[in-house]
């Protein structure tokens, strides 16, 4: 992390995935997953950022309406 390029490939990802991830534990409140096993915990993630796009598509559809 403290060179040049390490630090642009982190500013890059902290607005790109970093972002979803603190979106989806703060305010969808995921802190803890409800299912056991690496396959079911991956599906409830899904649910979640499919969750999450569904919510930014509504979002953009009501601004472009308004």
């Amino acid at each position: 992390m403290e060179t040049g390029r390490a630090q642009k490939i982190y500013k890059k990802r902290l607005k790109t995935e970093e972002l979803l991830f603190a979106h989806i534990k703060q305010k969808m409140k995921l802190h803890k997953f409800t299912t056991t096993g690496i396959k079911n915990t991956n599906t409830e993630f899904k649910l979640y950022t499919i969750g999450h796009n569904l919510k930014r598509i509504y979002n953009e559809i009501n601004k472009k309406n308004n």
